[in-house]
């Protein structure tokens, strides 16, 4: 499976969560950590729908939604 097939998750982060702080608990369930938004406390990272769900669980964790990408019409 290439990368272009694995998706992209934002996870926001619970109120007064570090983002630095969990960006190991989230690559120790498998997430694939690209940037860590840590003024919005999010972090992108890739992995699988079941990397997803076990990141889910995570207490840190406020949720988990795949990233989207949109474009004009006109574009």
């Amino acid at each position: 499976m290439s990368d272009s097939e694995v998706p992209m998750y934002v996870i926001t982060l619970a109120d007064g969560i570090d983002a630095s702080s969990v960006v190991g608990d989230l690559e120790a369930q498998g997430l694939q950590v690209k940037r860590v938004l840590a003024a919005l406390g999010q972090i992108i990272g890739q992995g699988s729908e079941q990397v997803a769900e076990h990141v889910r669980g995570l207490d840190a964790v406020h949720s988990v939604d795949v990233q989207r990408t949109y474009k004009a019409l006109d574009d």
